[in-house]
């Protein structure tokens, strides 16, 4: 798994690839948590390069997003692959979370 992340338009951007699994998730974690503690007006995660999503990767997002409702941060997740974004859907996740197809589309919609 590598994470970066950059600020575009005001937004923080987490581009993450590889797998989100029991392996990666905590190290993804910490990193989300240390991001959103800065406190960024808008949080986007680029899932765009994740082929595998566990339920530990969802157990982050469920983090991210409860972290980002309690300090007024807006949060999604864009660019998912079909298998990954099938795991998103599934799970009930796309109920809270918002996502969006690519990034302009979520850079539109903030």
């Amino acid at each position: 798994m590598q994470t970066s992340y950059y600020n575009e338009a005001g937004h923080l951007i987490i581009t993450v690839s590889g797998k989100l699994d029991t392996i990666n998730a905590p190290k993804f974690g910490k990193i989300l948590e240390k991001l959103l503690g800065k406190k960024p007006s808008s949080c986007l995660l680029d899932f765009s390069e994740i082929v595998f999503l566990s339920s530990s990767g969802l157990q982050v997002l469920l983090a991210g997003a409860k972290i980002s409702r309690q300090e007024g941060i807006a949060f999604g997740v864009f660019g998912m692959k079909d298998m990954v974004e099938d795991v998103f859907k599934l799970s009930g996740f796309n109920q809270f979370i918002p996502h969006f197809a690519d990034k302009n589309e979520a850079l539109a919609c903030r």
